[in-house]
């Protein structure tokens, strides 16, 4: 099922994500690295707050709140010369997109909501879209291929869509089934990797902002059955789209599985392939040591 999707390829309002930024700050940097590589305009305004996704979906934001918070950063992005909301973590993504939806398609809570935004002195803007990070470099995909400096080819991946954007919002403009999210194939697959099948390709981590504050068995039991999975496959690299997935994937791979396959989040692996040394995009502060993935792409650390 294919959708009429727009993805923008300039003018980009970076959107960061607090467990990105918390947990993972290299996924930032590498993102921009590879912005500044393609040479493609964007804006990083420390203004705009979080999304507050992770503390709706976890039962402790009330969802005025959530509205109220959203339509501020819709105006933030509607000031600033670069409009179209770009999201590195795909809870944002889907909480941005619920927000739109439900500000303009319920009038109570658009009345509300107009009334918290004029009390700060703004307005409700609809923004001119939102994306995620991996559909914009999925439509730049020819010019990264064309600046990549370190082949992939012999590289073995396994890929890991996010939930809040593969089972809820998911739109890849790229791929005819809707079911099967294909954006992070497609991009590894494009710099040389081979993706490996799995059988458990479409289980959640089992991060589910309820249990990860509230029980930590759940998510493990999740986890170890998606671990059996892919450590069938024998992958080089875990690739992932999602901060939280990558911290799940990522700190409990050793507890859980007693395995030590890389995870990368895949802005990561597109720096390394245009260039960037690891320390400079963060990869010293992964759980699981990327040395073997770095050593088989003949980088070092």
């Amino acid at each position: 099922m294919t959708r009429n999707k727009r993805i923008p390829h300039d003018d980009l309002y970076l959107f960061k994500s607090c467990v990105t930024g918390s947990l993972y700050p290299g996924i930032e940097i590498s993102v921009r690295y590879v912005l500044d590589r393609l040479g493609i305009t964007y804006v990083d305004d420390p203004c705009h707050s979080s999304c507050a996704g992770f503390g709706y979906h976890a039962g402790f934001i009330p969802l005025r709140t959530n509205l109220a918070l959203n339509a501020r950063n819709f105006a933030l992005a509607a000031e600033s010369p670069c409009k179209n909301i770009v999201c590195t973590c795909p809870t944002s993504y889907g909480n941005l997109r619920e927000c739109q939806a439900m500000i303009e398609h319920d009038g109570a809570l658009k009345e509300q909501t107009d009334a918290v935004l004029a009390g700060a002195g703004r307005k409700y803007v609809p923004p001119s879209s939102i994306s995620h990070i991996s559909e914009v470099f999925l439509g730049r995909l020819g010019e990264i291929a064309a600046k990549a400096v370190l082949p992939m080819a012999g590289i073995k991946a396994v890929t890991h869509h996010g939930c809040h954007y593969s089972k809820i919002f998911y739109e890849d403009v790229s791929a005819g089934d809707f079911e099967r999210p294909v954006v992070l194939d497609n991009l590894a697959s494009g710099l040389g990797c081979e993706i490996v099948e799995y059988s458990e390709r479409s289980l959640c981590c089992g991060m589910g902002f309820h249990h990860t504050v509230l029980d930590r068995e759940y998510p493990k039991a999740v986890l170890k059955r998606k671990f059996g999975s892919i450590l069938e496959a024998s992958p080089d690299v875990i690739l992932t789209q999602c901060p939280g997935c990558t911290f799940n994937l990522d700190y409990y791979q050793e507890s859980v599985a007693g395995s030590s396959v890389p995870v990368l989040y895949f802005s990561e692996l597109i720096a390394l392939a245009l260039g960037a040394r690891p320390a400079d995009i963060g990869l010293d502060m992964h759980a699981v040591p990327v040395e073997p993935l770095l050593e088989k792409l003949g980088v070092k650390p």
